[in-house]
């Protein structure tokens, strides 16, 4: 009887151990032969591991590249509107309430941002900098560049990374004043489609609408990130920080600094005065605006000598006007009465490439010398 005891225990112990062993096996199955069983959590995980290959995305963005990402995409959307014109009332509604998402403080901020990117996208500026941290003590360096951001005239590359900036600069108000002539020609245009000639209705909530656009979140493509993102992480790259085929020139870091004019600017040290072959013509800077630019500059090289400092609270404020933001906000208000003024939906073409984009254009581009400005 004892004996019979001891046999039955052995055989529990024995279907035990294979309930284990069968577990173990089923456990070190591969995704594929899951699938199978499972219909389609094998697919999904092997959807996602290829994901995560192809397309890596980091845990948080900087915040320069967020910043910056807002004022590319505005950019983005200029250019998609200007090479495809719209083909219903639905579409200029769209294009003009997109648009209408960016004020003056958005656009200032992304604008800025953006620059300070173009700069550190400059291979003499970026290897200039990094070499003096190098070479002399870079908490120093960093200290002097907080302290007066014009200290950063005197870092090698500067002069390669001001032109690259001002160009940029250019390019993009003139890109955005372009766009706004396709929209003052295609608004005798639409003067032929019916759908717009009729009566556009409801104007209270647009003009409502249109206000309140600003207070909305932008949504920024990840490519549109990564892209930046690739101009942030260093060594930079000698690449366009965009893809040429898809987005306006004006948001690409391709202009080759190495091409610009680097004559002697009236205040720069004779010392840094270098003469190059010219190809473009020789840019400056509106003199108002011109602490913008040693900000823009200084941030770019504190963020070449330590990637982790922080955007945009690097630098204190200075206790001037937001001019890009005031402007940009003149030309909204401009907008709303142009908006309340119409009668027709071809007439919103008009307010469009005058105040959404030819408005604006001048804005950006009153960054620099003899540039005009929107009208106030």
């Amino acid at each position: 009887m004892l004996g019979l005891r001891y046999l039955l225990g052995i055989c529990l112990l024995l279907m035990a151990f294979a309930g284990h062993m069968a577990m173990a096996a089923q456990d070190k199955t591969p995704p594929s032969a899951l699938s199978d069983e499972t219909g389609t959590s094998g697919d999904t995980t092997q959807s996602t591991l290829h994901l995560m290959q192809v397309a890596p995305l980091p845990k948080t963005w900087p915040s320069l590249v967020i910043t910056a990402g807002s004022y590319a995409r505005y950019l983005e959307i200029v250019q998609e509107a200007k090479n495809t014109p719209p083909t219903s009332a639905d579409d200029l509604e769209h294009l003009m309430r997109d648009i209408a998402s960016f004020d003056g403080a958005k656009l200032s901020r992304g604008f800025h941002a953006h620059a300070v990117l173009q700069a550190m996208q400059t291979p003499a500026f970026y290897t200039g900098v990094q070499k003096w941290g190098r070479l002399y003590d870079r908490k120093q360096i960093m200290a002097n560049l907080r302290m007066n951001p014009a200290y950063v005239e005197q870092m090698p590359g500067y002069i390669q990374a001001r032109g690259h900036v001002l160009h940029g600069i250019e390019d993009q108000g003139k890109a955005v004043m372009q766009a706004g002539g396709v929209y003052k020609d295609l608004a005798y245009t639409l003067q032929k489609k019916k759908w717009a000639l009729r009566v556009r209705g409801g104007k209270a909530l647009r003009l409502a609408s249109l206000r309140n656009a600003h207070l909305e979140g932008i949504g920024i493509p990840g490519p549109l990130l990564q892209s930046l993102m690739r101009a942030y992480a260093p060594p930079p790259a000698i690449t366009p920080m965009m893809n040429t085929a898809t987005t306006m020139p004006a948001t690409l870091a391709a202009l080759r600094p190495e091409n610009y004019t680097l004559q002697k600017l009236p205040h720069d040290n004779a010392a840094r005065a270098v003469s190059y072959p010219t190809v473009k013509p020789m840019i400056f800077v509106n003199p108002a605006r011109a602490g913008e630019l040693q900000d823009i500059l200084a941030r770019a090289a504190l963020q070449i000598l330590d990637h982790n400092t922080p955007y945009p609270s690097a630098l204190p404020p200075r206790n001037t006007p937001d001019t890009l933001a005031e402007c940009v906000d003149w030309a909204r208000m401009h907008l709303n009465q142009c908006v309340a003024a119409t009668r027709f939906i071809y007439e919103d073409s008009f307010c469009i490439a005058k105040h959404q984009l030819g408005d604006s254009g001048r804005c950006i581009a009153a960054f620099l010398g003899g540039a005009p400005v929107a009208t106030h």
